[in-house]
Parts: C-alpha cells; structure tokens; sequence
C-alpha cells in the first residue's frame, strides 16, 4: 500500500514546478505494457493514476510544457503501448534546466547510501558555484540515486537554445565530475523527461546495500527565479575552445598557475576548490582594468587545462590564450616545438572521430531505428547511422582532420557508440520519407540537390529550405519538379481516362489527399482492359506524388518483402496483379489504416524490427484485384477504358506532354490543399464513408475546388457499393447466404443445419465450394460469415448467433425496405 506520504509529494513538486494548468507526460518504460504514457494537467487525478506502479517501475514527467493538443492523445489517463510519446517539436518552450548529478555506480543499480550523500553533498557545491555566478536559487531535488538541480529558465525552443544548454552542462561537467559523480551531459534536449518526484527509483534490485529509494524535493527557493540568458553564456564562455583543448599540454602542464600569476601581478580575490578545478576569482579584469566588480577569472583543471575570461560582454572574446599574448609576447613562437609534441601526442583513432562526430544531433525514431542530422550550409541532411552515407561522412571528417583512413575496426566502435547515443537520447522523432505534418503546417520535400521542401498551411503555399530533421532520402528517392503557381485542378484530367465522371472526381480529389500525411488513404485499385493504360496512369500517380527510381514494382512472394517494400515507400505502386493472399491483404489493410509489422532482424533470433506502416497504396490488374471484404471497405475501385487505336500515343510524346504540365499539376494541388485546410476547421460532413478521414479532406477539397462537396461524397458512396457488390461476388459464403435469402424475410436454425442448407444452395446456384473461403466446417461457417457481416448489411440481410444447449443457433432476417446504409458504416 503506497503511503500518502508519496502522493502528496507528488502534488506539492508538480504545482511548485508546473504553472497553472500547464500539460506534462508521464511516462513509465519497458513494463509489462509496453511503454506507459498519459497526459495531466489534473495533478490530483496524475498522483492517483499512477499510484499501483510507484514502486514498481521508474515513473518519469516532462520537465518543459507540452503543447495543449497533445492532451487528446490520452487526457488525464494512462495508455498502454504507447507509440507516440513527447517530442522536442512537442515543447512550447523551454522553462526548466536540468542539472543531473549521478552518483558513480555500475550499470544497472541503485547507489549505496555513501555514494548517494556524494551526490547530494556535490549538487550544493555545484548551487554554491552558480550563486556565486549570480544564478538565482534552484530547486533542490534529491532522484533517488543522486541529485537535481531545477534551474528556471526562459527559453525558446530552437537549436540555439539546444546549444547553450549542451555549454552550460558541459561547463559544469568540466568543473565537477570526477570519479564518485558524473553531471549528465546529455539532458540538453527540450522533451526530456525527469524522475517524478514523489516516485520511487527502481534500478537493479532493492538490496539492503543498494535500496530503492522515493525521489523527492529537498529544498525549494522562497521564489523561483528565473535564470536569464547572458547569465548562462557567461557561464559557457568557460568553457575551453576547441583551440584551447588542442593545446593543453604544451601550454598547461608546465605552469605552475599561482607562481605565474604572482610574476605578472595578477591579484585573487578569492580561490575556491570546486571539484575537478580550482577557481581564481580576479581583483581586476586583465584585459579592462575598469572592471573591479570581481568578474574576471582564471580555472585551472585538475589535468593541468586552464581556461580564463571576464563575465563582461566587452570582454566577450577575451580567453587563456589573448591574456598570454597581452603579457608574454611571443609565447607562442617559443612553444612552436611543445606544441608540435602535444599535438604528436596520440588519441585513438575512435576516440578522435567521436569528438568529430558531436558536430552531428542523434535521435531515434518509434521503432528505435538511430539517425542523425548534419546542419550543411543552409540545410540538414538525415542519416540512418546503417547506412553507407552515414559511414561515408564519418570517413571524410577523418581524412580532413588528420589526413588518415579511419581503420575498419575503429569504424565499428564509433557506430557502436553513436547508436547507443542516438537511442538514449530520448529525442524520438518521426522521420518522414517524402510528406510531413509538423506545427500544422505540411511540408513536402521535393528531393532536389538544394534540399528545399514545399511548405503548406492555410494561408499559401512556398518553398524553403529544408533546415529540420524531417526527411530521410534513400536511394530510390527521385526529385520531383518545381511547382508552379496555379489553380486549376482539372488539369489532371487531361491526362487519365476513367470510364465514368465519379471515378474522375474521385482520382482528381485522392492524388490531393495523397499529400495529408499521417491519416488513413485508401487503396486506389486501378482496373480495366488490356490497353486502357493501367501501368501508364500509375506511373503518372506516383510521379506527382513520389517520384522514384523504381516507380512500379511487382508484388512480391513473401510477407516480410511486402511489408519492407510499404516501409520504404511514401506511395508503393504494385503492378500488374492477379490475386492477393489472405496474408498480403491483411498487410495491405494495415497500410491503409496504419498499424505494426513486425520482422526478425538479420542474424538475430531474439531481435525484431517493427516497421510502422501508414502508406498511399495504388494497386492495379485486369480485373479488381482487390476481393476480399475487409480490403475492398478501404479500397476505391477506378475503371480505366480502353484507348482507341487512332488516338494511342508513343511513350516520348505521353511523357512529354505530362511532364510539361507538372509544374502547374502540382501547382494547382498545393493551392487547393492550402484552401482545404482553411476550410476543414469549419465543415460538418453529415455523411462519413469506411475512410472517415480522408471523406471529410475529400469533401473540403471538392468544395474549395469547384467539384462540390457533396458530389464528391455522391461518387465515394457509390463507389463503395460498387466495392461491395464486389466483395459479395469474389466471396462465396456472401453469396449463397444472399441466394439463400432471396425469397427468405427470415429463418432460424442451428449452424450446423444452416451449413447444410447453404450447401444445397450452392449446388443450384453453382458457387464454388471448393473455394479456399468455402466453410468446411460449422466453427469456420461463424467466422466466415463475421467476415462479410457489413457487406451483408447493405442488402438488407443481418443475423444473431447465439449458444443454445450443446449447439449454436443462427437467426437471420432479412428486411425488404434496406435500413441500413453505407454511409452509416464509420470507422475513424
């Protein structure tokens, strides 16, 4: 029974920490229900929710506030297997610096008693540092195996605010680690998340050596005050050069800093011992002797590295190595030959390269796939740490930092390192392959040698540089044409020929949504004679959307390749089909809707690759290749005739003339999607079909471009019955149970009785019994007949299978005048 003790610790921290109202996740990892997660911003309901695991697992909160409309995802509640959790795009700003104090230990465990006071006793040394720098007072916090300071700040959240708070720590890791307490160096990111104070610590086992211990807050200040910019880069400013570090054995390990000081009267204030440094604080700046307010200093590390400044901004660029020069000219010529020693002085080959690599940001996504983005120029470049770019760019930052060839071995370990960086920095990101939501805008990359991408919102559309990790190119990826400026969407028309005016609608309307990322698309299933041009017009839908090297591909033999394929495509396009397995159609519903696909990763028997599938799917054959009734409700069918002899077209020409009207194709897309999502805030569809998402995007996009809503919706219902008259045809027991009705309102029986009857039935009517979907059995009738339930419903036809003694019993009526429509099938 948890003590009220900790619930009330639970409250006091968040309301001390936490403005009024503000929204945090909690977030509790690896249970035995996946990833834990729920948004609060009712702390009383936070502190009971969470009650049955304190103790039990490490409860963690957001330090920073969350964006409010995260609370949909689970408001004021705990989700299990939670995929999407808190990003740094997720922070509105940062509010909180974090200094984490650990106490030295080995993996995995809770620290002794001795090393948990070295901690706390460090963290007050660290309070007493910054008080003298003239930080506010922070809240003090013990974590449960060492300690907390909460620092507040005001912060954006940018890559600028990234790197102070990287300079601020490093600084104070500079100063302070040692071999008893590490300051966490990698707690920079905005979406970090903090043990909740008022929880447990639960590493490693709870031992009388090694407890378990309540997190909780030690001392708050009377007001928490903020911490203002220029304090924390004066504290950076600390912080030695990459110069500075290149040379600190020729120019440190010989001096002797108090003699040196003594001989060029330079007068201290006051010296203090701070952890691995020792602190000089000037009577007078150096380099402005009006500067008397004790702001100028020298440190000396414990390995002999010396760093100096003056806090004044006039003294901003002033260092260790501009106060030699300003009283002993000439140093340098005379340490040319300690210098060239100390730079002789060898690191590994690893350990050189991973200091090249910080240059780099390391994040993972959801299915713990590690990247990392490289600020180049004006842009940012994506790699999986995998692939052979990534390798690639750690080899040439090698070879121009020291001439060499990084050794395959020293390779190894320095991926080995990055991917475990990338995966415990906590920066889970979505990576997209060609279309992204983010900060309600959409942005469309175009793949180009300049890396600019289309952004969207409701007001326009243009194009930019790509300066956010949010695309991933890989090799199939082509780039796509500069839009032009344009309004007219039926342009497409021109250049498909559909048999009839709705499937007209609905292909000009689908290529649009195609550009909405993240909701449910259904399958476009392309169908029609031989020479109606099926391949051609799936070429032109992937090459407005996602170009690629390989365009079309056929389907392949096994599951795990189908599903590889849909992974790493935005808009696979498969040719030519025949048929679809059982197997495959399930996938293929799955990228339709979005779910996990799960594969064994190569060499490993115990790890798995989950791969996240929500794709733009076209599929295309003779006939509808799509039959069975779970994918033919997310499919939309388009007839293609046939072209006439007289008017057939080479292959140079049909490209040429398509390509020539791409610009103003994709153009005149942008410009309506922009207008759609202006218009989608406000619309009511009172009619959803199977694809409730991509109705009402549907709906606003043939508004705002002269189709109608409504007509649109007219051309998706009944192509939706046109599916389902489908689905009834290819599936035997929909059939024979409809042949079976046709002269039935009702009829009640067993399901064995039933079984037989259809079997009667499906001799008159010669349906094949011998179908692989054919009921064989009683038990298979029932989840045969589940199957096509909804298809059922739209002729009329719905039954009720209950337990009756030793048997089931099947009601089935049939009304005359049909109820139920398909508009009132929704799944959202």
């Amino acid at each position: 029974m948890i003590n009220d003790k900790y619930l009330e610790e639970i409250k006091k921290g968040l309301n001390f920490i936490k403005e009024s109202d503000e929204l945090c996740e909690i977030r509790m990892l690896k249970t035995d229900k996946g990833t834990i997660s729920g948004y609060y911003n009712d702390y009383e309901r936070l502190a009971d929710d969470i009650k049955p695991y304190i103790g039990k697992y490490n409860v963690f909160f957001t330090l920073n506030p969350v964006k409010k409309d995260l609370i949909s995802k689970s408001k004021n509640k705990l989700k299990y297997y939670a995929k999407n959790t808190t990003s740094d795009a997720d922070i509105t700003k940062r509010r909180i610096l974090l200094i984490d104090l650990d106490a030295v230990r080995p993996t995995g465990t809770s620290s002794t008693d001795e090393e948990h006071k070295s901690a706390i006793e460090r963290a007050k040394e660290v309070e007493e540092f910054l008080e003298e720098q003239g930080w506010s007072e922070p809240i003090l916090a013990d974590s449960g195996n060492g300690a907390h300071l909460l620092y507040h700040i005001d912060l954006e959240n940018n890559s600028n605010s990234v790197q102070l708070i990287k300079n601020v720590l490093k600084v104070l890791d500079e100063i302070f680690s040692d071999e008893k307490v590490d300051i966490d160096k990698s707690v920079y990111n905005a979406a970090r998340i903090c043990k909740l104070y008022g929880s447990v610590a639960c590493k490693g086992d709870n031992t009388e050596d090694r407890p378990h211990r309540m997190a909780k807050v030690l001392e708050y200040p009377e007001k928490f005050e903020k911490v203002d910019v220029k304090q924390l880069q004066k504290l950076t400013s600390m912080l030695p050069n990459e110069k500075e570090k290149n040379n600190r054995i020729d120019n440190h390990n010989k001096i002797d800093i108090k003699s040196w000081m003594k001989r060029y009267g330079i007068e201290v204030f006051k010296e203090k011992n701070w952890g691995n440094a020792t602190v000089y604080v000037l009577e007078k700046c150096p380099w402005r002797e009006e500067h008397t307010d004790y702001s100028a200093y020298i440190i000396q590390f414990d390995n002999g590295a010396i760093v100096a400044g003056c806090h004044h901004d006039h003294c901003s660029q002033e260092n260790w190595y501009t106060l030699r020069d300003k009283l002993e000219p000439g140093w340098r010529k005379n340490n040319k030959k300690d210098r060239r020693d100390a730079e002789s002085t060898k690191k590994s080959q690893s350990d050189i390269l991973i200091e090249l690599a910080s240059q780099a940001e390391f994040f993972s996504d959801y299915s713990e796939e590690t990247y990392c983005s490289i600020k180049v120029d004006n842009h940012v470049e994506v790699y999986k740490l995998s692939s052979l770019k990534f390798k690639m760019w750690l080899t040439k930052i090698f070879f121009d930092k020291t001439g060499k060839a990084i050794t395959s071995e020293s390779m190894k370990q320095v991926i080995g390192v990055l991917n475990m960086k990338a995966l415990t920095e906590e920066q889970n990101r979505y990576v997209s392959k060609r279309c992204v939501k983010y900060d309600e805008k959409i942005y469309y990359d175009l793949c180009d040698n300049n890396w600019k991408v289309v952004v969207i919102d409701e007001n326009d559309w243009k194009i930019i540089d790509n300066n956010e990790p949010m695309f991933l190119k890989n090799k199939n990826l082509k780039a796509q044409v500069i839009p032009e400026k344009y309004e007219d969407l039926s342009i497409l028309s021109k250049f498909y020929r559909f048999r009839n005016e709705d499937d007209k609608i609905l292909h000009m309307v689908d290529i649009v949504t195609k550009f909405i990322p993240n909701i449910p698309h259904p399958i476009i299933v392309i169908y029609g004679e031989k020479g109606s041009s099926k391949t051609t017009s799936m070429r032109k839908d992937r090459s407005i959307v996602d170009p690629a090297i390989r365009d079309i591909v056929a389907m392949p033999t096994s599951n795990s390749d189908l599903g590889i394929i849909l992974n790493n495509n935005y808009m696979p396009c498969f040719d030519n089909i025949d048929n679809i397995s059982a197997g495959k159609s399930d996938i293929l519903c799955m990228a339709a809707t979005g779910g996990g696909f799960s594969k064994r990763k190569l060499f490993t028997d115990e790890d798995e690759t989950i791969l996240f599938l929500k794709d733009c799917v076209v599929l295309n054959g003779i006939n509808v290749v799509a039959t069975r009734p779970d994918l033919l409700d997310r499919s939309i069918l388009l007839e293609l005739e046939r072209i006439p002899d007289t008017e057939r077209k080479d292959e140079e020409t049909i490209w040429k003339e398509f390509n020539d009207a791409k610009p103003k194709i994709l153009g005149a897309i942008f410009t309506m999607l922009s207008r759609a999502m202006k218009l989608y805030k406000t619309i009511k569809v009172e009619k959803l079909g199977r694809m409730a998402d991509f109705t009402k995007w549907g709906y606003a996009i043939a508004e705002v471009s002269g189709i109608g809503g409504e007509k649109f919706i007219g051309a998706y219902l009944n192509n939706q019955n046109r599916a389902n008259d489908e689905a009834v045809e290819s599936n035997p027991v929909a059939s024979v149970v409809i042949a079976f009705m046709k002269d039935r309102k009702n009829w009640s029986g067993t399901i064995s009785e039933f079984l037989e009857k259809l079997y009667d039935v499906a001799f008159k009517e010669k349906i094949d019994t011998n179908s692989k979907l054919w009921p064989n059995e009683p038990n298979v009738l029932s989840r045969r007949l589940n199957e096509v339930k909804s298809n059922l419903l739209l002729y009329g036809i719905s039954y009720t299978i209950r337990h009756h003694s030793k048997s089931k019993k099947i009601t089935i009526i049939k009304e005359t005048d049909v109820s139920v429509k398909e508009s009132d099938i929704i799944d959202f």
